[in-house]
């Protein structure tokens, strides 16, 4: 029996993702996509990202967790759908004003 353990490689295509993470404190923003606690409640109030409340068996109080897919998903959906809406032009050149002395 081979006791020796295997870790894998730590590159970019194996790094551990999160699956659920808890919404950030109110003022702050989360670390994985910079997005308010106000702006997930309003998300899954509307049905566009899921979350879930865990708490054991006769506590008041709990926690909430959000689905990073779900959020990762509605991201995506957006901007495809802003892409999408965008009709296509001529390219945007970006004209520098000078400074009059």
């Amino acid at each position: 029996m081979n006791s020796v353990a295997q870790i894998p490689p730590q590159d970019q295509a194996t790094q551990h993702r999160v699956e659920f993470f808890r919404l950030p404190q109110p003022g702050k923003r989360d670390p994985h996509f910079g997005l308010s606690r106000a702006w997930y409640y309003k998300a899954a109030t509307i049905g566009e990202i899921r979350m879930i409340a865990v708490r054991q068996r006769g506590a008041l109080r709990g926690v909430r967790l959000v689905v990073y897919d779900s959020v990762a998903d509605y991201i995506r959906r957006a901007g495809q759908e802003a892409a999408a809406s965008v009709e296509p032009g001529p390219a945007m050149v970006h004209v520098g004003v000078a400074k009059a002395r």
